[in-house]
């Protein structure tokens, strides 16, 4: 077994580009070497947003043989009636390059067939790579792309360097102008050198020479480390969310932790404003004294030591000056009539072809009012449109304008210096969240409402003017408000059919008749796929569960996750073989069936009575239990029917040649399907060890 490191050298990539990429690179080398036959251990990764490096220990330095049995003619038309081959065998062995010799006979179903064995001897695994990595990297996709040198080759940023080494020698290869070397870089400012690279120890070992700390784990270590220190020697908490921690550990190769302060003059803006800015564009952290109130002090990670308090002060400067902007816009901004700026919306495009943001304020209001009652929050129906009028008002404030990540924050501010009720200013301030599945729960249910209001707007808005989205392209950021919408319904357990809302919406927009059903088509889909993703991906449930649910043509998003829930629960006990066997029994009879009606009139045999009389039964108690969303004891009320059904497939024959009877028994069926339809096609459950 050999040793195979590679390392992409780039520009610095977005932070949000790193996981995917490695992603990418992970499943199109592994992909690509096991189509290829070659044995690989397990691969270790590193990744910054200027380098990703892969390591295979254990590969094969060839690839497996293989041997394959190629079938030519039969030989009933392999030979004429002298023994003389064919055209079809002549053809055969010239496009196969054999002799006559070489042929061997192959017995079938079909009869007796001439052929060969061809012998793979496996090729050379270095040889191999220096052909499969371009082809690897051509494949890679980004939804936006550069092209730098006179290659005409595009890829996420310019690439700088490609490190392709194979048992201490360099795999030859070029791709997109640049050629593979034995060479790679150290720290961009506090290494000049080029270091030349023969194995993964070598490469640990001069990394850490060059002030590379190629493992994130030891990066978020060295981080959280000096943040506990610098926490300790100021008796104070520094704010570090997961989302900024993962920023610092991919963005600095050697990260050092600094700290500064600004003016305590500036603590008297609106501790939002404070953290909003240094989060969302310093790309520092909030420091918090025991009583959890902001203090003066700000943190951040540096790419290199500030040991001249060089970055420290940097950051102060530029902190100083911006909160001196943000201090003047919040005064003047309060001065004025923020009620009155919507008459200014007129002014504002939303969308080119979706109109302005008042027109867009006006549909929210309508769709928000609608979720308001579909949710039983009538009593709030009021305040949530008052809060949809006004929540897009701060687009025109001169805060939003300089910053623009404070929309609905800003709006949800200057209405409570207005003295606006809670319910109101406290909806518009969080009306953008949240931003996905892994955002925060939202305490503000009217919040919530209008945030729905707001996601649904955008989406079918955008669809409908042909936008189109996949895991790949998504511009505008559909599937994350897909998302969004999915967690509210399940955080705030809303219980009501998200489809009449879609249909609503698209109805405002003024859609041609003939195209609306196209349109719910493509959303309907969309959240389908989206609920697919949180129910498999991010609550590990498996497939074969949430593929047996999430079959229904209705957007009961908060029923499906219950559905979901419980057969995942169920499928789980030793009775689930029960529902398996009873429900594909049942499917594989009815399949291509009509959907026939059931009459007492054609019920011949005491089996089908009874079954007849306990699928009413079962109907009736399952009804007030799927009202109460209690799925774990519908399942049970199915399983207890299974020695009934068993009966009834002993003892009646369901095909009988009167067609009354037949139908009248496929329509009884039907009915046991439709039962358990309103939970889980169990049919396509497996049973778990």
């Amino acid at each position: 077994m050999a040793e195979f490191l590679f390392e992409l050298g780039v520009e610095e990539v977005p932070v949000s580009y790193v996981k995917d990429i490695m992603d990418q690179l992970i499943k199109g080398f592994t992909n690509s070497l096991i189509q290829k036959r070659i044995e690989i251990g397990a691969i270790e990764t590193a990744m910054t947003n200027r380098r990703f490096l892969l390591f295979f220990n254990n590969i094969s330095s060839v690839s497996g043989a293989k041997s394959e049995q190629v079938k030519g003619p039969s030989r009933e038309i392999a030979f004429d009636e002298d023994q003389n081959p064919t055209k079809a065998l002549e053809k055969f062995l010239e496009t196969n390059g054999i002799k006559e010799s070489d042929l061997e006979e192959i017995e079938t179903k079909k009869g007796i067939y001439l052929g060969f064995t061809r012998e793979d001897k496996g090729d050379d695994t270095k040889a191999l790579l220096s052909k499969l990595i371009p082809e690897i990297l051509d494949k890679m996709f980004f939804n936006k792309t550069m092209t730098w040198n006179s290659s005409g080759k595009s890829f996420v940023r310019p690439i700088r360097n490609l490190l392709a080494i194979f048992n201490g020698k360099t795999i030859d290869f070029q791709f997109a102008g640049i050629t593979s070397s034995n060479i790679t870089n150290g720290h961009r400012l506090l290494s000049e050198e080029k270091i030349r690279i023969s194995s993964f120890q070598e490469y640990c070992e001069q990394m850490s020479q060059n002030f590379v700390i190629f493992s994130e784990e030891e990066r978020k270590d060295k981080i959280l480390t000096e943040i506990k220190d610098l926490e300790k020697d100021l008796g104070l908490k520094v704010q570090m969310t997961d989302k900024m921690l993962e920023y610092y550990v991919f963005n600095n190769e050697y990260p050092v932790v600094f700290a500064g302060k600004f003016d305590e003059q500036y603590l008297d803006l609106p501790s939002e404003i404070i953290s909003t800015f240094m989060i969302n564009e310093k790309k520092l952290v909030p420091v918090y004294d025991k009583s959890e109130k902001l203090t003066n002090i700000f943190a951040g990670v540096s790419n290199v030591p500030d040991e001249s308090e060089s970055v420290s002060k940097g950051n102060e400067k530029v902190i100083r000056a911006t909160f001196e902007d943000a201090k003047f816009f919040w005064d003047n901004d309060r001065n004025d009539d923020f009620e009155a700026l919507r008459e200014g919306l007129k002014n504002v495009m939303f969308q080119k072809d979706l109109g302005t943001f008042h027109e867009k304020s006006i549909r929210i209001k309508e769709i928000s009012e609608l979720l308001s009652e579909l949710s039983g929050n009538t009593e709030q129906t009021k305040n949530i449109g008052a809060a949809a009028e006004l929540c897009k008002n701060d687009l025109l404030t001169r805060m939003v304008g300089e910053f623009p990540s404070l929309q609905g924050i800003m709006g949800g501010l200057y209405l409570k210096e207005k003295g606006i009720e809670r319910d109101i200013w406290e909806t518009v301030y969080y009306h953008y969240e949240p931003k996905g599945f892994v955002e925060d729960e939202l305490e503000s249910l009217n919040a919530g409402i209008l945030s729905i209001g707001d996601k649904i707007d955008n989406i079918v808005g955008l669809i409908s003017k042909g936008i189109k989205v996949s895991s790949s392209k998504d511009p505008y950021g559909i599937r994350r408000d897909t998302s969004a919408i999915i967690k509210i319904i399940v955080d705030f357990k809303l219980n009501f059919d998200l489809k009449p809302v879609i249909e609503f919406t698209i109805n405002k927009f003024g859609i041609a008749v003939e195209d609306r059903g196209k349109i719910l088509k493509v959303i309907t889909s969309l959240f389908s796929a989206r609920m697919e993703h949180f129910l498999k991906d991010l609550l590990f449930i498996d497939n074969d569960v949430v593929n047996s649910v999430i079959k229904s043509n209705t957007l009961f998003i908060y029923k499906i996750y219950l559905r979901t829930k419980a057969v995942s629960e169920v499928s789980k006990s030793s009775s689930i073989h029960h529902l398996i066997e009873v429900h594909k029994r049942v499917r594989n009879i009815i399949k291509d069936s009509e959907i026939l009606a059931v009459s007492d009139t054609f019920l011949v045999e005491p089996e089908e009575k009874v079954l007849f009389e306990i699928i009413n039964e079962t109907r009736s108690g399952t009804e007030k239990l799927l009202r109460d969303n209690d799925y774990i004891e519908a399942c049970s009320n199915f399983i207890d029917m299974k020695p009934v059904v068993d009966n009834f497939f002993e003892k009646v024959l369901v095909m009988d040649k009167n067609e009354n009877i037949r139908k009248n028994r496929i329509g009884l069926l039907q009915k046991i399907n439709e039962l358990f339809l309103q939970i889980a096609d169990f049919s396509i459950l497996t049973e778990k060890d």
